[in-house]
């Protein structure tokens, strides 16, 4: 997750850290009451800062899109985990955190204290950064054979059969299943489907190709299954996301001609 709604600062983490953690994201003075969510396959931790208060809260993968409740005033910063890798820094599996948000106890909670006091300035990142190496030098990353399926599902363009995932981790299907899910939060099906659709979402944004295309280069059977798993992840048809997207570039051209008197 992350609140484009708002101007939000993106940056990547220390090299170290870059194995586990795949970005982190800033949202300064929300001014919105909600958030939509849609599936990534990820597990954020979010850093929530408000007065004096602050608390950290862990959002897991989620199935279907949702809306987030939001804090007006309040200061957002995220942690966005890589696909399976937050059991390095939360006690609770991804599959008790699936749909859920949990408040983060223990672990990285001690440390958080001098990062929400950097919030909003030039060295929160590298606050951030430390905290979280500290926290890895004293519970190590623990190896996982499931971390190469994960890699070799973002990795495959196409369908993929759970039977292929499970003869790659060299263990019956039922057992695959089963430490996936603790792992990943989700079943080896869904997490290949929302990577598919992930993939999908981008090239719509990114690409002119038509969305027939798209669903035959992705595997999909044709048009209208891609555009059902649109209705079952985002909530609206396809071509709906890529006028959001045009919308917003036109925006963005916009700012840029008049980047003296135009703040978006």
């Amino acid at each position: 997750m992350s609140l484009s709604n708002q101007p939000v600062h993106v940056a990547l983490p220390a090299a170290p850290l870059r194995p586990y953690i795949s970005h982190y994201w800033l949202s300064l003075d929300n001014s919105d009451k909600t958030y939509s969510v849609t599936p990534d396959g990820a597990v954020d931790v979010v850093v929530v800062v408000g007065g004096a208060s602050y608390r950290l809260d862990a959002f897991g993968t989620t199935t279907k899109r949702s809306e987030l409740q939001l804090d007006v005033g309040s200061h957002y910063l995220g942690i966005r985990f890589r696909p399976g890798q937050s059991r390095h820094f939360l006690d609770a599996k991804a599959s008790e955190l699936r749909d859920a948000v949990h408040s983060v106890e223990g672990g990285l909670l001690p440390g958080m204290l001098s990062v929400v006091e950097s919030i909003s300035t030039d060295s929160l990142f590298t606050r951030l950064d430390a905290v979280l190496l500290q926290h890895l030098k004293q519970e190590s990353p623990r190896r996982s054979r499931i971390d190469d399926i994960v890699r070799y599902v973002e990795a495959t363009q196409g369908p993929l059969r759970v039977a292929e995932l499970a003869e790659m981790y060299c263990r019956s299907r039922r057992q695959f299943e089963r430490v996936f899910l603790d792992a990943v939060g989700l079943s080896p099906k869904l997490f290949v489907e929302i990577i598919r659709f992930r993939r999908a979402s981008a090239l719509l944004v990114k690409s002119t190709l038509p969305i027939a295309r798209i669903a035959a280069n992705l595997g999909y059977a044709d048009q209208s299954h891609l555009t059902h798993e649109f209705g079952r992840f985002f909530g609206r048809p396809p071509s709906q996301l890529r006028e959001h997207a045009a919308f917003l570039q036109d925006r963005g051209r916009l700012a840029e001609h008049n980047a003296d008197s135009l703040y978006l």
